[in-house]
């Protein structure tokens, strides 16, 4: 067996080689120990040394018995070094934050743009060869600052390795998506680098090794290296996961032959987000039980969407929720019908699929079994919902809506008038998926619930607005109550501007109902930038001019632009709900003033609309 190298070197180069919580972890590393495991003597992580990079350079050149990882091989290293791998592919690319819009299709268009890099990389010398002038690059010693930088808009792009970008992103801002790649510039093979007195016999061993780790496959038709690579980048990880889910319309249905549906379109938001290499057509209905059973297993098992009980909480990691739907009963708008409890249920006919979770809630609540009308299937409900033969309908909120839709009829001419319960939904993983991957999964989820585009929208309003539409709503308070709020908050930015503002903020009252927390007033200034907001902190700063709502109104332009030219009135869009999954039209009361600090503000609060 041929002799292992006693010195290892590496430096900082995440997902390849990086120390995290005092463990040196990465690719590289957990290769590195397969690999000498297979010649007869592993090397564990403690055996490594973690050093600057220049100091491992000068050691594997100066050193004997010294292998540096992980490296590119160029020309002119060829001949200084022995060599084994590849290890893996990494990328050079361009980071943007996603709410810039930035969009780069050739060299030529990086024109102009402030990138950051770190001084001495190697993404500089590929930048200025792609034509980037000198001027345009803000050298930076760390990524603490280029990061610091993109996120209050000092720079544009980002150049960087894209694995140790995401790595290095989500340790500073908690989530390694919080920035787009818009370009890549150029790709490397890294590899072990041997000093040149370690035997031919011995680097021949390893490639050997190193090759047997891609070749030999596990009963599930994975090799060791897949699994390890897998492990650090998310978007293989992920790929290499069975995604299943049941026929439950909206979320998940087989449409035109392929899944549908709002969970389906999420998840493939999701891979977007995060590079995966899979759409819907990668999918697979099921029955839930069968679904179950999988996720039950060490099979790589992703399954959606699911109830959150807690029966079912230990038994799998959870990741979302991505919705929340309820369990409800409509009425035809027309009728009038008001149910203020459980026991006004009985005086109505009331139609719910056989043997549905609807069913047991009507059971459950006292509800007499002869009040109850059962349908095979939901659209066999509404037919006669339309037709007088039932006089309530209880239903999933959103499967009503969209059976409702998928008729031609206006789901607006029918309202909820009481709920019987409701769920959150998630996607479960079987446990055998490593928690960074589900970690990972978070995260993409998160942005597409919460990341907004150039125009101000996020990917999960799109996917609602695409198969729902817009809705409408019982109001919890009045409109009159909207005017008051903002004629009081008018008022007190009259008399003491900065600590209104800061009463705002802090979301104290009167300025956030504590009765009722959907009503809040937010300020902005005559540029559309928020100065003041009662019940998301986050938005404070945030310039909304141009910014759109997912119909492409531009109302809070058009707020700036009512309140400067008329002095106060209201303003209709569409907004998702901060509770509900659906969208729904909002409106908006708005009024001019000027504080205390002779600032001009205009002091807003909304009311989602009442149907009808």
């Amino acid at each position: 067996m041929a002799p292992v190298p006693q010195a290892d070197n590496t430096e900082q180069l995440p997902p390849y080689n990086y120390e995290e919580n005092g463990t040196l972890k990465g690719i590289a590393v957990d290769l590195l120990g397969e690999i000498t495991g297979k010649m007869g003597r592993r090397v564990t992580p403690d055996q490594v040394h973690l050093v600057p990079w220049t100091e491992g350079y000068q050691a594997a050149l100066t050193r004997n018995g010294t292998v540096l990882f992980s490296m590119e091989r160029n020309p002119e290293r060829e001949s200084s070094f022995k060599w084994a791998g590849p290890i893996a592919t990494h990328r050079d690319v361009l980071f943007a934050r996603p709410d810039r819009g930035i969009v780069i299709r050739d060299p030529a268009d990086l024109k102009g743009y402030r990138i950051g890099v770190i001084a001495d990389d190697a993404v500089i010398r590929e930048l200025l060869d792609n034509g980037v002038e000198e001027s345009q690059l803000v050298i930076e010693g760390n990524v603490s600052a280029i990061i610091a930088g993109l996120e209050s808009g000092k720079i544009d792009l980002w150049g960087y390795p894209e694995g140790a970008g995401r790595y290095f992103t989500g340790q500073l801002t908690g989530n390694e998506y919080s920035f787009t790649v818009v370009y890549e510039l150029g790709s490397n093979d890294l590899y072990y680098a041997f000093s040149r007195d370690v035997p031919d016999e011995t680097v021949q061993s390893f490639q050997a090794a190193l090759d047997a780790l891609r070749a030999e496959k596990d009963a599930t038709g994975v090799s060791t290296y897949d699994r390890i690579m897998g492990r650090y980048i998310p978007s293989l990880g992920l790929a290499r996961l069975q995604y299943l889910t049941e026929e439950w319309a909206p979320f998940n249905y087989l449409g035109g032959g392929r899944p549908s549906g709002i969970a389906v379109e999420i998840l493939e938001e999701v891979f977007r987000n995060a590079g995966v290499n899979r759409t819907r057509s990668d999918v697979r209905i099921v029955p839930l039980a069968e679904g179950f059973r999988q996720a039950q297993g060490n099979t790589g098992t992703v399954l959606f969407s699911i109830a959150r009980t807690p029966e079912r909480e230990p038994l799998y990691p959870w990741v979302g929720p991505f919705t929340r739907s309820a369990f409800v009963v409509y009425a035809p708008l027309n009728r009038s019908i008001t149910i203020t409890s459980a026991g006004d249920l009985n005086r109505y006919r009331i139609g719910a699929v056989e043997t549905s979770i609807e069913n047991s809630l009507l059971a459950s609540q006292g509800v007499n079994a002869s009040q109850i009308l059962p349908g095979a299937a939901p659209a066999d409900l509404f037919r006669m919902l339309k037709e007088g033969k039932i006089d309530l309908w209880a239903t999933g909120d959103l499967t009503g809506r969209y059976e409702m839709m998928k008729t031609g009829a206006n789901p607006n001419a029918y309202e909820i008038v009481y709920t019987l319960g409701e769920n959150d939904f998630y996607y479960i993983f079987s446990r055998d998926v490593p928690e960074p991957l589900v970690s990972s999964f978070r995260q993409a989820l998160g942005n597409v619930r919460n990341q907004k585009d150039a125009r101000g929208i996020s990917g999960y309003e799109r996917i609602i607005y695409r198969n729902l539409g817009v809705g409408c709503t019982r109001q919890s308070f009045t409109d009159a109550e909207v005017m008051a709020l903002v004629n009081t908050t008018v008022a007190a930015i009259g008399k003491n501007a900065p600590d209104t503002l800061r009463r705002i903020n802090a979301g104290e009252a009167p300025y956030r109902d504590p009765g009722n927390p959907a009503l809040y007033a937010f300020v902005y200034d005559t540029n559309a930038t928020i100065v003041a907001h009662a019940d998301n902190i986050r938005l404070v700063g945030v310039n909304y001019r141009g910014k759109t709502d997912v119909s492409d109104r531009p109302f809070r332009d058009e707020i700036v632009a009512g309140a400067l030219e008329k002095g106060s009135g209201w303003e209709e869009y569409i907004y998702v709900h901060p509770v509900q999954t659906n969208l729904f039209y909002k409106t908006t009361y708005y009024r001019l003033t000027r504080g205390s600090d002779g600032k001009l503000y205009i002091v807003c609060s909304g009311n989602f609309k009442a149907c009808g």
